[in-house]
């Protein structure tokens, strides 16, 4: 069920994204962006969402009002669909983010479209891709 799947996802993002996001969601200053009321993780849809982890994102970008200049590698190419869904899913509705979940059909459908793609988004350049 969805408690379940919100779950799992606090679990491997506690093993694995809270090192640089922080447990609660706030970012690390100079090291990687707040999560909890990022307009990127609260987008209407969840593609550009799911390009980020799956390929990383380096350069600036611009989130609540603040620049940051990124490097994150490619954190979720490890993980399975579901478990890639389930992390992003509890990032969405933690920290008092309200937002839709990220089903493990959606995250397969952009691993395909970026099948082969080993370079990392640069901000500017997944803004032209879909929400």
């Amino acid at each position: 069920g969805g408690d379940a799947v919100l779950l799992r996802g606090k679990v491997l993002y506690e093993q694995n994204c809270a090192l640089c996001h922080n447990p609660d969601g706030m970012g690390k200053l100079a090291q990687a962006p707040p999560l909890a009321g990022s307009e990127w993780v609260l987008a209407a849809g969840v593609n550009r969402l799911i390009r980020i982890p799956q390929v990383g994102l380096a350069g600036p970008i611009e989130v609540k009002g603040q620049l940051w200049n990124l490097n994150m590698a490619a954190m979720g190419v490890m993980y399975p669909d579901e478990d890639l869904a389930a992390v992003l899913s509890y990032i969405r509705n933690a920290w008092g983010n309200k937002a839709s979940v990220v089903t493990a059909e959606q995250v397969k459908k952009v691993r395909t479209e970026l099948a082969g793609r080993s370079q990392p988004y640069a901000p500017d350049e997944l803004k032209k891709e879909a929400e």
